[in-house]
């Protein structure tokens, strides 16, 4: 079939082709400015940040020791892992660090979208927001690479979730960069919250809104090797 334009013949295409098309431009682009980003990392600093964040004995939460269980450092070096790399593959987190992660090898090979049923294949990061329907955590970990923190909930207390959204909805009115989502794999009746090299994970029980914003208030941007300029950091 062709289409008329002011007389003249033109080609009909298929929508499910310009779609595809538009995909793929947006891959594309999307890869260009993930290594961009990467391009201008100091990857030493970094490296040396991710430890001192795990060793901290006066930070919230406790350390999640990435170098030792990746056996090597953000960015890499010779002989040594990327702590930090994207990876095509599902991670074992729950027995390399415990759920949720707190870093490690992660999606990226596209942006996720808003919606995880029709989220690309190992796509990553997530986009800051708030979720009711749970991501995979691959995904959630590159979010913490670009200086964001994550915000994971296994309950049925409709209260507790009511309280969360409203706290990071009123952060994330602020450019602040939070990810909230339900994260079922870690538990019943828990609540987390992580960034890069760091976890505070407690019962619904121990819940309360000063825990979780002095966490987001010490940690935020703290790492962020991918932070895109203006977004937050």
């Amino acid at each position: 079939m062709r289409a008329k334009s002011g007389g003249r013949e033109i080609p009909w295409v298929p929508v499910a082709l310009v779609a595809g098309v538009a995909l793929v431009l947006a891959a594309v682009v999307y890869l260009v400015i993930q290594a961009g980003q990467s391009a201008g990392n100091d990857n030493a600093k970094w490296a040396a940040e991710e430890a001192t964040i795990a060793a901290s004995t006066t930070l919230p939460g406790e350390g999640v020791d990435l170098q030792t269980i990746y056996s090597g450092v953000y960015g890499g070096g010779e002989g040594l892992e990327n702590t930090g790399s994207h990876v095509t593959r599902d991670m074992d987190y729950a027995t390399d660090q415990g759920l949720p992660p707190a870093g490690g090898p992660h999606w990226g090979s596209s942006a996720c979208g808003q919606e995880p049923t029709s989220a690309p294949p190992f796509c990553g990061p997530v986009d800051w927001g708030i979720y009711r329907e749970a991501w995979d955590a691959e995904s959630m970990v590159h979010s913490m690479e670009h200086g964001g923190l994550v915000v994971w909930y296994s309950t049925t207390n409709q209260d507790i979730i009511d309280e969360l959204e409203a706290l990071v909805q009123s952060r994330l009115e602020d450019d602040e960069l939070l990810v909230l989502a339900p994260f079922p794999d870690m538990g019943e009746e828990t609540i987390a919250v992580t960034s890069w090299g760091r976890r505070d994970k407690f019962p619904v029980s121990e819940y309360t809104p000063e825990r979780v914003e002095t966490f987001i208030d010490t940690m935020k941007c703290r790492f962020n090797p991918e932070s895109m300029p203006g977004a937050g950091c």
